[in-house]
């Protein structure tokens, strides 16, 4: 069977692993060791997480990549039609910002009428809805597309239930049902690696995300005159403070000295799975900030700054670790928190979270294994 994926981030290491197949083809008496990503740590994690998945779930199967940001034409619905099976996956690609265009207002530049061309079977994997709340709305294109590629679907999978029910609204009714959860293969990818985390090490990871500031904060000399605070009382119980950098989060040391620093831009996923499961408790206002630490372990309390942030906190339960970016009272809400959250038996909790999330993406895998088998038997 061949694959094609299209994703935001699709081939991140398809080259990579291209290159190592003909060096192992011509049995060459080393190994390549390429060490580092590509660039936003959740964007790297993601491209492994996904290439992991194929390789455990379609071991024999070939897997192809393109990247849905571009405007697509005749010419590229013909080489996904000779493909067995299309996933849509890789990201919270309904955004429309990053890929600004006028055919579909998301970052997959595809009209209705070249999606009703495609003839093989289509899987949408754990797509986010990530468009801020001072964003403007979509228009009228992403509700024909995103309507239409429901339809097409034989699965239509979305990270967390906030985002499915964003997407309701653009779509109508009779469609609901077929808007189904299924967690970000990140969430499982420590799998791979099965680090452990010992929860011992006093230590509390920042990640504060750098990009779009004005759709994050209101006051955002108030944010960090609330961030200092709590990284102060952090540092006077002997807490160690690290700051984590996911993709151009280094502008709050500008204002807050912290004790230590991660890169985990354009660094390797082993790397970025490897220091999160040595953190005690992350703080961070990125989606993947959120999603690989509570994989790896770490608890987390999580500024909100946007909605997604908040709709995973709900998923597992934990609603009351979030505290709005924008509160008055952010500090002091932040230091009750983490005093909360070291009194409660997180190890249970993360473990009973974690099995939610696979039995959920597990039953979703063999249900699309099924659809994918009977429509390739009704060919």
């Amino acid at each position: 069977m061949k694959i094609i994926q299209l994703g935001g981030k699709a081939g991140t290491n398809y080259f990579e692993r291209r290159i190592k197949y003909f060096f192992k083809k011509a049995n060459l008496g080393f190994k390549l060791n390429f060490g580092v990503g590509k660039g936003n740590a959740g964007d790297t994690a993601i491209g492994t997480a996904f290439e992991y998945l194929f390789e455990q779930e379609f071991p024999k199967d070939k897997t192809y990549f393109m990247n849905c940001r571009k405007i697509f034409t005749n010419k590229d619905i013909d080489l996904i039609n000779k493909h067995d099976v299309l996933f849509v996956s890789g990201g919270g690609l309904f955004l429309y910002d990053t890929f600004q265009n006028t055919v579909s207002d998301w970052q997959w530049g595809i009209s209705k009428e070249l999606l009703n061309k495609i003839d093989i079977p289509i899987v949408v994997y754990s797509v986010g809805y990530n468009k801020f709340r001072k964003q403007l709305d979509f228009n009228n294109h992403f509700n024909e597309t995103v309507s239409k590629l429901i339809e097409k679907s034989i699965f239509f999978g979305l990270r967390n239930k906030g985002s499915c029910n964003a997407i309701q609204k653009y779509v109508d009714k009779r469609l609901h049902r077929d808007i189904k959860l299924n967690y970000c293969p990140t969430l499982l990818l420590n799998k791979k690696y099965n680090y452990k985390n010992n929860l011992n090490n006093r230590t509390v990871g920042f990640v504060l995300a750098g990009d779009r500031l004005k759709n994050r904060h209101e006051n955002i000399d108030r944010f960090i005159k609330h961030i200092k605070k709590f990284v102060k009382y952090l540092k006077n119980i002997n807490i160690t403070t690290i700051r984590i950098n996911h993709s151009n989060d280094k502008w709050i040391d500008r204002y807050i000295e912290f004790d230590k620093y991660i890169d985990c831009y354009k660094r390797s996923t082993r790397f970025i799975y490897s220091n999160y499961s040595k953190i005690d408790l992350v703080v961070g206002d990125r989606g993947h900030a959120q999603m690989i630490p509570f994989a790896c372990g770490c608890k987390i309390l999580t500024p909100i700054s946007h909605d997604k942030l908040k709709w995973f906190l709900s998923d597992m339960n934990l609603s009351e670790f979030g505290i709005e970016e924008n509160d008055n009272e952010l500090s002091e809400k932040l230091i009750d928190k983490f005093d909360k959250i070291n009194k409660i038996n997180w190890r249970e909790i993360q473990n009973d979270r974690m099995q939610m999330i696979y039995k959920t993406n597990r039953n979703n895998l063999e249900f699309i294994k099924q659809r994918i088998q009977e429509e390739e038997m009704g060919r």
